[in-house]
């Protein structure tokens, strides 16, 4: 429900113009994988608050207090900084990938 907005959006919606900028900047020099390298950083620095929240309360957060968080352009930094240096494991990727196309191809065989 959150992450559709920022990837539909490239998270322009919520958050501050100094956030989106550095975002857009590594868009076009990384590639499409920076999206979600950004959400998965916004993720990782909020994992605290969200793991106290309820379902409600952790969609305000993701409305409200997180773009908040950003105005800042020193915090906006780091958190490009931290998604920059993300490492998504590929063999896990891959993994998953084939488990999911295995769940999938026996799904479609009960139907």
């Amino acid at each position: 429900m959150y992450a559709s907005q920022w990837f539909l959006t490239l998270f322009t919606a919520k958050f501050p113009l100094c956030m989106v900028f550095h975002i857009i900047d590594l868009l076009l020099c990384e590639g499409l994988n920076i999206i979600f390298h950004v959400a998965l950083a916004l993720l990782k620095t909020s994992k605290e608050d969200l793991l106290q929240a309820d379902f409600e309360g952790a969609l305000k957060f993701f409305r409200v207090q997180l773009p908040k968080r950003y105005r800042a352009e020193e915090n906006a930094r780091r958190l490009m900084e931290q998604a920059c240096n993300i490492k998504v494991p590929t063999k896990k990727l891959k993994k998953y990938e084939k488990e999911y196309q295995t769940m999938r191809e026996s799904q479609l065989q009960q139907e």
